[in-house]
């Protein structure tokens, strides 16, 4: 969609200066410059970053309470809140479920499956958001006796 803008645009330009200069040279100069000059903000405003653009962070200062997990054929479906404790607005939280399986005293557990989902949330600095995610059952035979769901990074916006 964004080549046939761009195409519609630079057809519409050059037609415009095509008619400029069977009208007279003085006319074809003026419109070349504004052309130009509009043509110059134009990939000023593509090619400078904006102060929207977002970046990829450790998670420092995300909390993650899963407050209910229901399991069914197809994954376990978690929800739960996401706490953004950082000076930063968020766009998104990356979180990890993992599977474990533990031993019978359910102290030594070791992991068995991990799996990333990008949450796309807009959390102010200082706020909360809930959330939801599906994990799919892991591969294999194995059981799974627990999960846990932990932040990786954060998609968060630059300060001004």
């Amino acid at each position: 969609m964004r080549l046939l803008l761009i195409l519609t645009v630079i057809i519409a330009v050059i037609v415009l200066l095509l008619a400029s200069w069977q009208r007279g040279k003085r006319v074809f100069a003026i419109t070349a410059v504004l052309t130009a000059m509009v043509l110059a903000v134009l990939a000023y405003g593509v090619l400078k970053p904006g102060k929207h653009d977002q970046l990829t962070l450790p998670p420092d200062n995300i909390r993650v309470q899963v407050s209910d997990t229901i399991q069914s054929e197809s994954g376990i479906r978690f929800s739960g809140t996401v706490f953004n404790g950082g000076e930063l607005d968020l766009a998104g939280v990356t979180l990890r479920a993992t599977a474990f399986a533990c031993t019978d005293q359910g102290q030594d557990c070791r992991a068995i499956d991990q799996q990333e989902q990008l949450l796309q949330l807009y959390i102010p600095a200082g706020r909360h958001y809930a959330f939801a995610m599906v994990a799919r059952h892991p591969e294999g035979a194995e059981t799974v006796d627990k999960w846990e769901v932990t932040p990786v990074s954060r998609l968060a916006y630059p300060a001004p």
